[in-house]
C-alpha cells in the first residue's frame, strides 16, 4: 500500500534521508549465534475472481501471543494492528493490551498514516486511513523469530479500506533499517530488528507468488528459497537518492514496451517508479501516459471513471491484452555501499514484463460486463519532487510472474524465474 506520508514521489514529502542509515548495519548483539537457513513464511491470498489482490501471512502480538493476519507491504514502513476498542475495523482481531504482559504504551505518539492506494484495483480517493498511537510489545512470525519491545502502530479506527479487508493489519517492508514517527526520534523497523539481531543469516527478502491460488504462495526471510526458483536472479539498482529520502523501493523506469516496440511517450524521458507489492495496479505518471500506452494495444481501451481506471467489455479486454514491458533499474550505489564493494559493479537494467494474462483486473465494481485494464493514470501529473521525473507505482501485476529479491543493504531488487512445479499454467 502506498502511505502518503512517505512517500515522496506522489505526496511531495520527504523524511530526512539522514534518519536512513545504510552501510553495514551495525550488529547490536555480536555475541549472539547467526541463524544459519532463511526462513520460510507461508502466504495466503487475497482473491477476487480472476485478480490477485494482496498476500498476507501470521504474525504474533504480546505474551501471551494474539495472532493476527498481516499484508506483508513494500510500501510501507511499520507494523498497524487495530486496537481492542476499535468499533470501526469491521471483523478483525483486535489486539487486547491488557491481556499482554510485555506491553507498553510508550512512546505514545500519536500518527495517523494515510494511504493513497489499498488493498483492491481502485485508487484510494479520497486517501484513507487510520488513528493510531505509537506503543511498543514483542512481535513474533516465522516460527521463532522475536523482537522485544518493537515499536508499532495500534489503531482506534480504520478507514474503510483497511476494515474490508481480509487482513487484520499491515506490516512494512520498507528499504530503511530506521524511521521515525514525529519526524525526530527513530525506531528500528521489525524487519531490520531481525536481521540485526542475528536472527536472519541476511538481509534478503524474497517473495513467491501463485497466482490465482489461495494458498501456497510464499515470504523468504534472510534469502531466498533455491526450489522456488530457476537460473540466475536478474539485479537492479535502486535510485539511491530518492530510495533514501522516502524509506521505500524506488527504482529507474527506462522506457516502456508493446509489442517489443518501445512507446514513444516513454522513450524520450527517464523515470522513477515506486515498486509496492501492496498495490494491486500500474499507476502511470500522467494522463498522457496512459493513453499513449493504451493506443499501441487498443483503441477499444478507454477511461471508464474518473479514478483513473482504463477498460472496455469484459471479452473484447481479454481479446485485445498484450504483454506490457517496463525497461527498469539504472539506479546507483549510495556512497556508503560503494565504499565497501557492495555496489555490485555497476547499475543493472531489466525487463520486467506484465503478462497479458495479467492485463485484464476483472469486472469493473458496479458495472457488470465491464473490466477495468491494469493501468491507471492518477488525477494530477506525479514527478519526482528532486529531479521532476515522470514517477509510477509498480504495483503486483508488474513483478508476481517473477520470484523477486528485496535487498535494503545493497539498494537492490533482483527479478528471478520461478520454478514451475505448483504454479498454474
Amino acid at each position: 500500500m502506498q502511505l502518503v506520508f512517505s512517500v515522496v514521489i506522489h505526496a511531495s514529502v520527504a523524511l530526512a534521508a539522514a534518519l536512513v542509515r545504510r552501510g553495514g548495519f551495525q550488529n547490536p548483539d555480536a555475541r549472539r549465534p547467526q541463524r544459519a537457513e532463511p526462513v520460510n513464511v507461508a502466504l495466503a491470498t487475497w482473491l477476487e475472481g480472476k485478480t490477485d489482490l494482496q498476500w498476507y501471512g501470521t504474525i504474533t502480538v504480546g505474551t501471551p501471543p494474539q495472532k493476527f493476519r498481516v499484508i506483508f507491504d513494500t510500501g510501507s514502513n511499520a507494523l498497524l494492528l487495530p486496537r481492542s476498542n476499535c468499533t470501526s475495523c469491521g471483523a478483525h482481531n483486535l489486539f487486547n493490551q491488557t491481556a499482554s504482559s510485555t506491553f507498553s504504551p510508550a512512546p505514545a505518539i500519536p500518527f495517523n498514516p494515510v494511504f493513497g492506494t489499498g488493498g483492491t484495483t481502485l485508487p484510494l480517493s479520497p486517501p484513507q486511513g487510520a488513528s493510531c498511537s505509537v506503543v511498543t510489545d514483542t512481535i513474533s512470525l516465522g516460527g521463532g523469530l522475536g523482537v522485544p519491545q518493537q515499536q508499532f502502530l495500534l489503531c482506534d479506527t480504520y478507514g474503510d479500506a483497511l476494515a474490508s479487508q481480509p487482513a487484520d493489519g499491515i506490516l512494512g517492508l520498507g528499504s530503511a533499517p530506521t524511521s521515525s514517527f514525529d519526524g525526530t526520534s527513530t525506531f528500528s523497523t521489525l524487519y531490520w530488528s531481525l536481521v540485526s539481531s542475528r536472527q536472519l543469516p541476511g538481509p534478503e527478502f524474497s517473495f513467491s507468488y501463485l497466482p490465482g491460488q489461495l494458498q501456497g504462495s510464499q515470504l523468504t526471510l534472510g534469502g531466498v528459497d533455491k526450489s522456488r526458483l530457476e537460473g540466475g536472479v536478474k539485479t537492479v539498482k535502486l535510485e539511491a537518492e530518492l530510495t533514501e529520502a522516502t524509506q521505500s523501493w524506488v527504482v529507474g523506469v527506462k522506457g516502456v514496451k508493446v509489442r517489443g516496440k518501445r512507446v514513444e511517450r516513454c522513450a524520450g524521458q527517464a523515470g522513477v517508479a515506486l515498486v509496492d507489492t501492496g498495490t494491486a495496479f500500474v499507476m502511470t505518471p500522467d494522463l498522457e501516459t496512459a493513453r499513449d500506452i493504451y493506443a499501441e494495444i487498443s483503441g477499444e481501451i478507454h477511461p471508464i471513471d474518473e479514478l483513473g481506471s482504463w477498460g472496455a467489455a469484459c471479452n473484447t479486454l481479454d481479446r485485445v491484452a498484450r504483454d506490457v514491458t517496463f525497461v527498469v533499474g539504472g539506479g546507483n550505489a549510495t556512497a556508503a555501499a560503494a565504499a565497501d564493494g557492495r555496489d555490485g559493479g555497476g547499475a543493472f537494467e531489466a525487463d520486467i514484463t506484465i503478462p497479458k494474462r495479467f492485463f485484464n483486473l476483472g469486472e469493473y465494481p458496479g458495472r457488470p460486463g465491464v473490466c477495468q485494464a491494469v493501468l491507471l493514470h492518477p488525477r494530477e501529473p506525479a514527478r519526482d519532487p528532486i529531479r521532476q521525473r515522470p514517477a509510477w507505482v509498480l504495483g503486483s501485476p508488474a513483478f508476481k510472474a517473477y520470484y523477486t529479491v528485496w535487498n535494503g543493504a545493497d539498494m537492490t531488487i533482483g527479478f528471478a524465474k520461478p520454478a514451475t512445479k505448483g504454479r498454474p499454467a
